[in-house]
């Protein structure tokens, strides 16, 4: 069976909207080297900072097995300091910035975006501590072995979610500390004990948002044309964990009036598609198409397609 043309036309809006390449991936880089950029980078920032400052620039693991440039600046000790990527600044040195310039905006941005929070003195050293800020992310098995190894994660159906703080203060915005292997052994718990608290932290926290996609993209859905829907939660913060929630699948059943198939948007967000009898692997072929052409690599959550049957306690991956 032919899958809904316009449907998946929207799907593919949605993708463009919220994904997107990274900043001047296309750029052809040759003409300077970029290792040596971060080093004199590094000693700008150190110079215009002070003995006040400590700077940090080191490579982070993002989603995927993705690597990113990144610069911490920590004003006077602060418990909290904010985290820039610095790819974006390479560009800009391309462009003809000077170093000692963007060295002055990062260093601007971040003393902003320094939050002004006191951490309590048992902060991540005890559960109590991070218990009513615990969030899930949802990320694929396959792609993020490495990740894997050093954090807790509930496997299910080529996904894992894994778990995080999630600290929201105005001037920073959201910030979030991953939870390792050695929190949960410093915590005493099991894996499924994180993972239960978990589930009655984050729907309290980053509530479910269920709304038609033709609503999302304020656009009009064709008469006769099957509808889709979105499902993420609020902020769009990792959405695509809100497929976890208990009882949210069921309700998205009831409201659509049976089965549905779960298409992976990215990590921010499902699609929900009423099952007509479309073909799987019809499907397959357009979720690989946009998350290789329309979604940031370290926002794609899996090349994968999943059904929903009405009464079942979680999805099923059919291609």
């Amino acid at each position: 069976m032919d899958v809904n043309s316009t449907a998946m036309n929207m799907y593919a809006g949605l993708s463009l909207m919220e994904g997107g390449r990274f900043y001047g991936q296309d750029m052809d880089r040759s003409l300077v080297r970029e290792t040596e950029y971060y080093k004199l980078l590094q000693h700008e920032l150190e110079e215009l900072g002070g003995g006040n400052v400590d700077i940090s620039i080191r490579d982070v693991r993002k989603n995927n097995g993705i690597y990113r440039k990144a610069c911490t600046v920590r004003f006077g000790g602060a418990p909290i300091a904010p985290t820039i990527y610095l790819e974006p600044f390479y560009d800009h040195y391309l462009r003809g910035e000077a170093v000692s310039e963007s060295a002055q905006n990062i260093l601007d941005y971040c003393k902003e975006k320094t939050p002004s929070v006191t951490l309590p003195e048992n902060f991540f050293r005890e559960f109590g501590s991070i218990r009513d800020r615990l969030g899930i992310k949802l990320i694929g098995t396959t792609r993020n072995q490495a990740l894997l190894q050093d954090v807790p994660h509930v496997d299910f159906e080529g996904l894992s979610a894994v778990f995080y703080y999630l600290l929201r203060e105005n001037s920073l915005g959201n910030g979030m500390i991953m939870v390792r292997n050695v929190d949960l052994e410093r915590w005493n718990m099991t894996v499924q004990e994180l993972y239960q608290s978990a589930l009655r932290t984050c729907p309290q926290m980053l509530p479910p948002v269920f709304r038609p996609l033709s609503e999302v993209l304020n656009v009009l859905q064709p008469t006769g044309e099957g509808e889709l829907y979105l499902l993420t939660n609020e902020g769009a913060l990792y959405g695509a964990s809100v497929i976890l929630y208990p009882g949210i699948l069921q309700e998205a059943a009831s409201y659509i009036n049976g089965d549905y198939f779960v298409l992976p948007s990215s990590v921010h967000e499902v699609i929900l598609l009423p099952d007509n009898g479309e073909d799987p692997g019809e499907l397959l072929q357009i979720v690989r198409e946009i998350n290789h052409t329309q979604v940031s690599e370290e926002e794609v959550l899996i090349d994968g397609v999943f059904r929903y049957h009405a009464g079942d306690p979680s999805v099923v991956r059919v291609a």
